[in-house]
Parts: structure tokens; sequence; C-alpha cells
């Protein structure tokens, strides 16, 4: 009987322990299986975007250095001095230049030069690894070829990118096909002039293998189609690049995979997903007119968009599944089998503890040892109050020894003012049943032998005795949580002040349909013109936007990413204001809240109404500078029709005059042949000022080219030319070493040669003529001068120094066309420097000019 009631419990715990058991297995197991599910189909998406990212930064990287060799060949130097120069050696080293970059480069079939008219002036190719240079008989005119007349058309800089097309070897298509991309860019002189296009035919294949070999290494299968949906890349090259011929090529990826998933890929986004039944759909498009240098502003133009695809079918994705479920259904075999296990221990052992809680009685002795080792005060407090056990840690804590404890009243352990309520009386809680925390939700302390106080916990429960009822009071010391709470409570104060005092907006909200708000600072209220921050949390983060659909966008965009960051939107306020917001939200989740926005919203209405107005300011400049551009061409013919037209009848004027002096001298009088060589001096003078103006025009066009410059041997040269002229006269002359600048090289000279030329022209009467030229160093600018011991000027007339055919002298005392100063102050403005004189008649001129430095050697 006593063996049937054993077996009939232990039947009873096993089904009680067992059952819940197993049932939660099955939900864990079951959670697992979805959730890998779930897992698993965001592993695969998130390994397919990779994957299409991947091949975007390939296709990127790729073109970005054939993007670099193309500008690297049109601005070669060995092509800029054949175009400069014309001569065979030239030539020749081009050709060198060019085999030399080809067999280096094994990216390119061919490389190409092509004059303006489209004449191939050069071509050599590589065939089978081998540059050759096509003889002058096969060259082709090619002008009437789209991508001749589209680099033509491109400014400096720039290059164009041709549609995928076949090789050709050898006049005949290369088969299997060998896409080739042209890269070409235009070629301009020295003197910026138009003269041809470099063609670049790259080997496309190269880009192809490095796209597969990133499809190799993912899930899906990786391809590549023109904005049209022809194969570039196929997983499968049945129709690949078939498009190029009009016999082939019928197969692309609509066809393939169905209108729906075409017009899908083919929408404006620049990037997608999309899980049809069909399979995982991922794209990236690639506009090749975007692709930039980071380290410049290089353009490349075409129209031309290609879209990386990659495919997963449904059978890959379904058998990553199943084979996870095959694993989890063995586990959870396994797992039953030692959960019965368990089960029967644990109601064998469910049976032992009834046979021994007999023995607990016996265990005084180690309940003794445990309740010295315990960390807390505990007493043992009787009916009457007074205490009848205590541990060592009450000893430590309140500084009694145990003698004077047991047996006296629990209460002298805590201040008089805590006496009534203090749960050492049995009767305020014998009636209770468990553990109590007394002093929870009330200020409690313990007070030591020598009578200081300290925060303390008290929990208390009653314990059946032979003795009769006692009270078992666990104390514990929370002066380090007191503090630790008043620390918390000092840092939740300066959070909430700093909250409070931020000039943005910070709001927490529910990311339901109305975007209700859960917490707000007051510089939401002021934002949104509200009254108090009761009327505002009133109302729902979704009434002020202007369009709904910007939220619709922006909450889909938090809950992909999880983030977003200075969102511009449209808001308005309680008053109906409207005005542009910069927002940023995080998604966070709670365990009891749920999922939650924290985030903040900034005014940005002045930064918005700023950019209008630099945009606004921009399409003015670019207005200006067309109109710039519009004057400096009709400069540009002005100058052509001064240098030729007006040249032409100055020429027959002189040349008539000197025939007349020659040929019939004889026959005139000698008023007729000094008319004649008035006739001529006029014409050559006129020819002078043309070439002057020509000169200052030019300064004023030309573009600077910052190098560095050595005014020092500049100086030297010049004034050594200038000796070198009139080796008669003696003129001593200083040049400070050292002078080293940043300019255009070409324009210093000029502003050089006619600042000494007049220094060396008006010292001309001084038999110790002295010219100095150098710098000083007066509060942190350098000033440069040009010194001479001449005729001086008389300062009255300063202001007309640098005007245009201003002269403060007798022309026939010194000659000259009164242009060269206004020559030389254009180059110092077009320096960013400033140039000016101090003179005295008869005691020679000082000229002071500066370049500014700062701005100078920032380029």
């Amino acid at each position: 009987m006593k063996s049937d009631r054993s077996r009939y419990r232990f039947i009873k715990y096993f089904l009680i322990i067992c059952i819940p058991l197993l049932l939660s297995l099955a939900i864990v197991l079951s959670l697992l299986f979805d959730a890998h599910d779930d897992a698993n189909y965001a592993i695969i998406e998130a390994n397919e975007r990779l994957s299409a990212q991947l091949g975007e930064k390939a296709i990127e990287y790729t073109f970005g250095v054939l993007r670099g060799d193309a500008l690297y060949l049109a601005e070669l130097s060995s092509l800029r001095q054949w175009l400069d120069t014309g001569d065979s050696a030239a030539y020749s080293r081009l050709t060198e230049d060019m085999i030399t970059f080809l067999d280096s480069r094994q990216l390119y079939g061919k490389v190409r030069f092509i004059d303006k008219q489209g004449q191939e002036i050069t071509r050599i190719h590589n065939y089978q690894g081998k540059p050759t240079i096509t003889p002058q008989e096969q060259l082709q005119n090619q002008f009437e070829l789209d991508f001749v007349q589209k680099t033509l058309a491109l400014s400096a800089k720039s290059i164009y990118i041709s549609p995928f097309e076949p090789t050709i070897e050898r006049g005949v298509i290369a088969q299997p096909i060998k896409p080739t991309v042209r890269f070409s860019a235009p070629v301009f002189d020295s003197n910026n002039e138009l003269r041809g296009l470099i063609v670049l035919n790259y080997k496309g294949e190269r880009l192809m293998r490095r796209l597969r070999a990133i499809s190799d290494i993912s899930v899906g299968e990786l391809g590549l189609v023109n904005d049209q949906g022809r194969w570039l890349l196929e997983p499968h090259p049945a129709g690949e690049l078939g498009f190029m011929f009009r016999s082939q090529g019928t197969e692309n990826l609509e066809k393939k995979f169905g209108e729906e998933i075409w017009s899908f890929i083919s929408r404006d986004a620049p990037i997608g997903q999309w899980m049809h039944e069909k399979g995982l759909f991922t794209y990236v498009k690639i506009n090749l007119s975007k692709i930039q240098s980071p380290k410049s502003d290089l353009n490349i133009e075409t129209g031309e968009t290609w879209v990386l695809v990659s495919y997963v079918s449904p059978k890959i994705i379904a058998a990553s599944v199943a084979e996870y479920g095959r694993n989890l259904a063995l586990v959870g075999a396994l797992l039953t089998i030692l959960l019965v296990l368990l089960s029967g221990i644990v109601a064998h052992y469910a049976l032992q503890r009834r046979r021994a809680e007999g023995r607990v009685q016996r265990s005084e002795l180690q309940f003794r040892r445990l309740l010295e080792s315990a960390p807390e005060a505990i007493l043992l407090v009787d009916q009457a109050g007074q205490i009848a056990l205590m541990n060592s840690q009450t000893e430590k804590w309140f500084g009694y020894n145990r003698s004077e404890l047991v047996g006296q009243s629990a209460l002298q352990l805590i201040p008089e003012r805590f006496h009534q309520a203090h749960p050492f009386l049995p009767h305020q809680f014998i009636a209770d049943a468990g553990t109590q925390a007394v002093s929870s939700g009330m200020e409690l302390y313990g007070r030591r032998k020598d009578g200081s106080e300290f925060p303390i916990e008290i929990s208390v429960n009653p314990l059946e005795t032979e003795q009769g009822t006692l009270t078992t009071s666990i104390i514990r010391d929370i002066s380090a949580r007191k503090e630790a709470q008043i620390a918390r409570k000092r840092v939740q104060e300066r959070y909430r002040e700093l909250l409070n005092n931020l000039p943005v907006g910070v709001f927490r909200s529910l990311p339901d349909a109305k975007g209700s708000f859960l917490e707000i600072n007051p510089t939401m209220v002021n934002l949104f013109e509200a009254e108090s921050t009761e009327q505002l949390l009133a109302h729902s983060f979704g009434e002020f936007y202007c369009e709904l659909a910007e939220r619709k966008a922006l909450m889909g965009k938090v809950l992909l990413q999880g983030y977003v960051y200075g969102e511009e939107v449209r808001l308005k306020t309680l008053k109906g204001r409207e005005f542009y917001a910069g927002l940023t939200a995080v998604m966070k989740k709670d365990e009891i809240i749920g999922i939650y926005f924290d985030g903040i919203v900034e005014d940005i209405s002045v930064r918005k109404e700023s950019e209008w107005q630099i945009k606004l300011l921009n399409e003015n400049l670019r207005f200006r500078t067309n109109e710039l551009e519009a004057i400096n061409h009709e400069l540009e013919a002005f100058s052509y029709s001064v240098s030729h037209d007006l040249r032409a009848p100055l020429r027959a004027l002189d040349g008539f005059s000197r025939t007349l002096l020659d040929e019939y001298a004889d026959q005139l009088d000698q008023r007729g042949r000094d008319r004649l060589k008035r006739i001529r001096l006029a014409a050559q003078r006129m020819a002078e000022l043309i070439d002057s103006l020509l000169k200052l025009s030019r300064v004023t066009r030309t573009e600077l080219k910052w190098e560095r410059v050595n005014l020092t041997s500049l100086a030297n040269e010049i004034l050594a030319t200038l000796q070198q002229m009139e080796p008669d006269r003696k003129v001593r002359y200083t040049v400070q070493s050292g002078l080293i600048v940043r300019g255009d090289a070409q324009l210093l000279h000029i502003m050089l040669d006619n600042l000494l030329s007049n220094a060396w022209k008006f010292s001309a009467h001084n038999p110790q003529a002295l010219i100095e030229v150098g710098c000083n160093i007066k509060k942190g600018r350098m000033i440069y001068f040009i010194r001479d011991n001449g005729v001086g000027f008389d300062m009255t007339y300063a202001d007309k120094l640098f005007g245009v055919f201003q002269r403060l002298h007798d022309p026939h005392e010194f000659p000259g066309t009164g242009i060269g100063l206004a020559t030389v102050q254009r180059v110092i403005h077009k320096h960013g420097g400033d140039i000016w004189a101090e003179s005295t008649i008869d005691q020679g001129s000082t000229f002071y000019f500066t370049l500014n430095e700062k701005e100078i050697y920032e380029h």
C-alpha cells in the first residue's frame, strides 16, 4: 500500500514537471524556427545588397582608373610638344610614349590620337599583348562617328564614355564577342586651342570577370544590363552583349523574368529590393554621367545608365530554411528525451525531500553558521520585543557586544522617533504572512552605540518555533544605495535642466498612425507655438506635417534603417505658420512601451532661406560669367582685327614711303623727303602702339599659371640684355638675392622688363646711373622695389602714372608708347597685389609693388 502511494506521487510529480517543460520546448523550437526564417531571409537580403554595392564600387573604381588614364594621355608632355612644334622627332617621342603606356597597361586594345577634323594621326593596336603601330596608309577619317563629335564638343579635362561595342581585330569582329568601351578626351595645345582627341579602347571583359567573381561569392546570381534591359553580363550568357548585332541578342531581362520585374527595376529609385514569387531581386543603378573623381571636379558626359541585378531563386531560399528545420527537429528530439529523464529525476528528488524534512531540525548548528556568515545583520526577536538571537554582523554595524544586546529590547537599535511604528514590535506585523520589507517607502535609520545614525532597510518574517512565534529581522545598511539614489537624482535633475535648456526641440513619440507624443521639452512648445506643454501633448506629431507623404516616407526610412539624420521636412505650428525643420530620430525598444522614437527638431528656415539666396547669387554669378565670356570673345575678335586688319595699311604706308625715298629721292626736294620720313615714323609709331595695346589685352585675358618664380634671376637676365643692347653705357645695378615668389613666370617677366627698361631709359642722362632691385618687410608684408637715380617725375601727376597713353616726359626726349606702366599695373593686380611709386625730379624714382603672398601660397 505504501509502495503504491509512492508510485502514484512519483507519477503525479513527473506529469506536473514534464508536461509544462515539453510544451515550453515546443514553443521555443517554434519561435527559433520562425526567428531563423526571418534572420535567414534578412541575411540573404543583406548579402545581395552587399553584392550589388560591391559590383557598383568595382565599376566606379575601374572607370575612375580608366578616366585618369585618358586624361593623362590628353595632357602627355610629348603630345603637347608635338602639337606645338609639329616636328618628326616630337612625333616619334609621342608614339614611343604611347607604345610604352599600352605595353605597361594591358587594359586596352588600342590607343589613338585623332585631330579635330576626325583624321587618325596615330593608331597603336595591342594585338595579343604586343603594341603595333598602324601604317599611315591604313589610318582613316572618323569624323562622322558619334564618339568623335561628342568628344570634340567637350571642354578641357572632360571625357566621353561610349556604350559597349564589339572588339574589332584586324578589321573583323572578334569571336567570341569581346566587349569594348571607348574612353576619349579632347586635347588642347599650350594656347588652349582644341587640336583633337585621345581615344582608349578598354577591354570590357576585364570588368565582366571582376563582376563574375563577385557573383561567385554571393548566394544569388549577379547580372548587368543597360537601360534597355539588354544583358551586358548574364549569369548564363545566352544573349549577353548580343544587342550590339541586329541579328542577335533577342534575350533580355524583361523576357527572362517578365514585364513586372523589369517595370520595378526601371523605376526612378537608384537602388531597390523586392521579394517576388519568382525570387528575390536586388538592383543598383549606375549612371555613368555621375561617376566623379573624389579629388577633383572632372566631368564624365554620357547619358547611359547600367543596372546591376542580383537574383536569388525561391529554391535557394527554401533550401536554406529546410536544412535548419531538419537540424532543429533533431535537436528537439534529443531535448525531449533529456527533459523526460530530467522530469523523472526531479520527481524522484521531490519524494526524497519529504523524507528529508524530518532531518532539518537537526541542522541548527549549520543554521547558526549560516547566520554568522550572512552579509546583513540578522536578529530573532520574541513577542516581548527582546532580542533572542543575533549574528556577528549586528555587533559590527551597531557597535554592541553580543552580551549587551541579547535579552534586551530591540528598540535601542533605532532612534526614539521611530519607536511607535518600528517593526520590532510584533503586534504590528504578526498577523501578516510572509516576509515584509517593512522600511519600504519610508525613511528608517539605525542607531549605533555611540549615538550616530545610518539609513537601514529591514525585512521581517514570523518564525514558528517550540518557544513560540519569533520575528526574523534582516537589517541591511543602505548608505551606499542612498548615496547612489541622491547622485542619480542629481544627474536626472542636471539632465532635465540640460534637456529643457537645449535650443532644439526634443521629443519621444510612438510609431502609430498619428505619432502620439510621450515626452517633449519646452523648446518644442515654443517651436510649435503652443500655449503649454499639456496643449502640445494633446496633439500628435503627424498633425504638424505639411505633407503626409513626407511623414510616411520618413517613418518608412526610420523603420528600415533604425534612424534618420538631419532630414529636411516642412512642418506647421498650431497657429498654422509653416517652417522648414531638420529632423533626427532614432528607433528604440522598451519592454513596457515597446517600439518608440527619440528625436530632435530644429527650425532651419533661416538656413534654407540662406541656401535659396546662395542659389540665387550663384545663378546671377553664372549669368555674369556668361556675359564676361561673351565680352572676352568680343575682345578676342577685336584683338584679331587690330592685329591683322590695322597692320596691313600701316605696312603699306611704311613700305610705299620707303620705296619713294629709295627710288625717287633725287626727284623730291628736302621738304618732300622730310614729309615722307615723317609718314614712315608715324606708321612705325602706330605699329608700336598696336603691339603695346595687344600685349596689354593679352595680359588682361591670360589665365595665371602658378609656379615658383625666381625674381632675382629674371631681373639679372633683363638687365644683362639691356647692357648688351647699349654696351657703351656705364650703368651700375644691384639685385637682392633670394627673391623667390609664386606666380605666372611669363607675366612677371613682362612686368619686370617694363619697370627695368623704364629705369634704364630714364637714367640715361646720369653718367653714374644706378639701378637697385630688392625687397623690404613692413608689417608682415613683402614689399618689392625697383629704384633708379634718373630724371624722376613730379608727384603731382602720380595719379596719371599707370593710365594708358599717359606720359610725364617729352616723347622726343624719352621715346615710348605710354602703355608699359599700365601693363605692369594689370600684371600686379592680376596677382592680387598693388603698385605705387615715389619720385623727386632729377633725383630718381622708386616703384614699389606687392604680391598677395597669402593668397598665392594657398594655391
